[in-house]
Protein backbone atom coordinates (compact mmCIF):
# COMPACT_ATOMS: atom_id res chain seq x y z
CA UNK A 1 0.00 0.00 0.00
CA UNK A 2 1.33 3.07 -1.17
CA UNK A 3 -0.60 5.57 0.28
CA UNK A 4 0.03 8.14 2.28
CA UNK A 5 1.43 7.39 5.63
CA UNK A 6 -1.75 8.54 8.43
CA UNK A 7 1.47 10.14 10.67
CA UNK A 8 2.87 11.98 8.57
CA UNK A 9 -0.32 13.34 7.67
CA UNK A 10 -1.43 14.06 10.92
CA UNK A 11 2.33 15.74 11.54
CA UNK A 12 0.94 17.69 8.60
CA UNK A 13 -1.80 18.27 9.53
CA UNK A 14 -1.24 19.40 13.08
CA UNK A 15 1.68 21.72 11.41
CA UNK A 16 -0.41 23.29 8.89
CA UNK A 17 -2.85 23.88 12.12
CA UNK A 18 -0.37 25.58 13.96
CA UNK A 19 0.74 27.48 11.41
CA UNK A 20 -2.96 28.44 10.75
CA UNK A 21 -3.10 29.33 13.84
CA UNK A 22 -0.20 31.38 13.97
CA UNK A 23 -0.80 33.03 10.81
CA UNK A 24 -4.50 33.62 12.43
CA UNK A 25 -3.30 35.35 15.51
CA UNK A 26 -0.74 37.46 13.52
CA UNK A 27 -3.35 38.22 11.00
CA UNK A 28 -5.80 39.89 14.28
CA UNK A 29 -2.62 41.18 15.52
CA UNK A 30 -2.11 43.19 12.55
CA UNK A 31 -5.98 43.78 12.12
CA UNK A 32 -5.88 45.40 16.02
CA UNK A 33 -2.29 47.42 15.21
CA UNK A 34 -3.78 48.21 11.82
CA UNK A 35 -7.13 49.63 13.23
CA UNK A 36 -5.02 51.31 16.66
CA UNK A 37 -2.98 52.93 13.35
CA UNK A 38 -5.59 54.00 11.96
CA UNK A 39 -7.69 55.54 15.14
CA UNK A 40 -3.97 57.36 15.73
CA UNK A 41 -3.94 58.42 11.88
CA UNK A 42 -6.86 60.02 12.14
CA UNK A 43 -6.41 61.45 15.29
CA UNK A 44 -3.46 62.75 13.90
CA UNK A 45 -5.49 64.30 10.66
CA UNK A 46 -7.73 65.91 13.27
CA UNK A 47 -4.75 67.88 15.07
CA UNK A 48 -3.20 68.63 11.67
CA UNK A 49 -6.69 70.10 10.92
CA UNK A 50 -6.37 72.23 13.92
CA UNK A 51 -2.90 73.27 13.49
CA UNK A 52 -4.01 74.05 10.25
CA UNK A 53 -6.71 76.19 11.26
CA UNK A 54 -4.64 77.83 13.81
CA UNK A 55 -2.51 78.38 11.51
CA UNK A 56 -4.67 80.00 9.28
CA UNK A 57 -6.56 82.14 12.61
CA UNK A 58 -3.13 83.26 13.77
CA UNK A 59 -2.07 84.84 10.35
CA UNK A 60 -5.31 86.17 9.83
CA UNK A 61 -5.21 87.95 13.50
CA UNK A 62 -1.10 89.21 12.61
CA UNK A 63 -2.93 90.69 9.10
CA UNK A 64 -5.37 92.20 11.07
CA UNK A 65 -2.95 93.41 14.33
CA UNK A 66 -0.53 94.08 11.51
CA UNK A 67 -3.49 96.65 9.93
CA UNK A 68 -4.72 98.22 13.28
CA UNK A 69 -1.23 98.96 14.08
CA UNK A 70 -0.77 100.87 10.98
CA UNK A 71 -4.00 102.78 10.87
CA UNK A 72 -3.04 103.58 14.62
CA UNK A 73 0.74 104.71 13.62
CA UNK A 74 -0.77 106.84 10.82
CA UNK A 75 -3.76 108.26 13.50
CA UNK A 76 -0.74 109.03 16.01
CA UNK A 77 1.27 110.85 12.75
CA UNK A 78 -1.49 112.67 11.99
CA UNK A 79 -2.14 114.17 15.35
CA UNK A 80 1.54 114.56 15.91
CA UNK A 81 1.67 116.85 12.08
CA UNK A 82 -1.66 118.48 13.86
CA UNK A 83 -0.06 119.74 17.15
CA UNK A 84 3.17 120.27 15.28
CA UNK A 85 1.13 122.78 12.98
CA UNK A 86 -0.37 123.94 16.17
CA UNK A 87 2.67 124.88 18.14
CA UNK A 88 4.22 126.85 14.70
CA UNK A 89 0.82 128.85 14.61
CA UNK A 90 1.22 129.51 18.00
CA UNK A 91 4.74 130.12 17.77
CA UNK A 92 4.32 132.33 14.65
CA UNK A 93 1.33 134.10 16.55
CA UNK A 94 3.54 135.18 19.32
CA UNK A 95 6.31 135.86 17.18
CA UNK A 96 4.21 138.46 15.35
CA UNK A 97 3.00 140.01 19.03
CA UNK A 98 6.42 139.88 20.29
CA UNK A 99 6.94 142.05 16.46
CA UNK A 100 4.21 144.20 17.28
CA UNK A 101 5.27 145.17 20.87
CA UNK A 102 9.28 145.73 19.40
CA UNK A 103 7.55 148.40 16.89
CA UNK A 104 5.51 150.03 19.38
CA UNK A 105 8.24 149.86 21.83
CA UNK A 106 10.80 151.49 19.20
CA UNK A 107 7.58 154.05 17.96
CA UNK A 108 7.49 155.10 22.24
CA UNK A 109 11.01 155.34 22.34
CA UNK A 110 11.27 157.91 19.04
CA UNK A 111 8.54 160.21 20.32
CA UNK A 112 9.76 160.15 23.68
CA UNK A 113 13.43 161.35 21.64
CA UNK A 114 11.16 163.63 19.63
CA UNK A 115 9.80 165.11 22.96
CA UNK A 116 12.91 165.61 24.90
CA UNK A 117 14.25 167.17 21.62
CA UNK A 118 11.42 169.33 21.70
CA UNK A 119 11.55 170.19 25.43
CA UNK A 120 15.60 170.84 25.14
CA UNK A 121 15.07 172.82 21.72
CA UNK A 122 12.75 175.13 23.05
CA UNK A 123 14.81 175.31 26.54
CA UNK A 124 17.84 176.64 24.28
CA UNK A 125 15.75 178.77 22.54
CA UNK A 126 14.25 179.86 26.28
CA UNK A 127 17.87 179.97 27.21
CA UNK A 128 19.56 181.90 24.67
CA UNK A 129 17.00 184.47 24.69
CA UNK A 130 17.91 184.53 28.41
CA UNK A 131 21.15 185.10 27.78
CA UNK A 132 20.47 187.66 25.31
CA UNK A 133 18.67 189.32 27.92
CA UNK A 134 21.52 188.95 30.63
CA UNK A 135 23.89 190.61 28.36
CA UNK A 136 21.64 193.52 27.52
CA UNK A 137 21.30 193.75 31.21
CA UNK A 138 24.99 193.33 32.04
CA UNK A 139 25.94 195.46 28.93
CA UNK A 140 23.87 198.10 30.76
CA UNK A 141 25.76 197.34 33.85
CA UNK A 142 28.63 197.98 32.65
CA UNK A 143 28.18 201.12 31.30
CA UNK A 144 27.07 201.64 34.63
CA UNK A 145 30.20 199.86 35.89
CA UNK A 146 29.11 196.91 37.45
CA UNK A 147 30.73 193.67 37.74
CA UNK A 148 29.11 190.40 35.95
CA UNK A 149 27.97 188.30 39.07
CA UNK A 150 28.59 184.48 38.84
CA UNK A 151 24.77 183.43 38.09
CA UNK A 152 25.17 185.39 34.10
CA UNK A 153 28.15 183.18 33.80
CA UNK A 154 27.00 180.04 35.30
CA UNK A 155 24.27 180.36 32.78
CA UNK A 156 26.55 181.47 30.00
CA UNK A 157 28.82 178.38 30.70
CA UNK A 158 25.73 175.70 31.17
CA UNK A 159 24.13 177.29 27.63
CA UNK A 160 27.65 176.86 26.10
CA UNK A 161 27.69 172.97 27.03
CA UNK A 162 24.44 172.26 25.89
CA UNK A 163 25.02 173.86 22.16
CA UNK A 164 28.48 172.36 22.27
CA UNK A 165 26.49 168.88 22.74
CA UNK A 166 24.02 170.05 20.26
CA UNK A 167 26.58 170.03 17.70
CA UNK A 168 28.31 166.98 18.11
CA UNK A 169 25.27 164.71 17.67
Amino acid sequence: MRGFDPEEVDAFLSTAASDFEELLRENMELRAQKAALTEELQNYKKLEDSLRSLVEHAERAATESTEALKKTARIVEREAELKAQQILNEASAEMSRAKAKLAEVKNLRETIVKTIRTILTAQLDMLSSLENELLKSEGSRLQSGQELTSDVLDIKSIIESIEKSRTDK
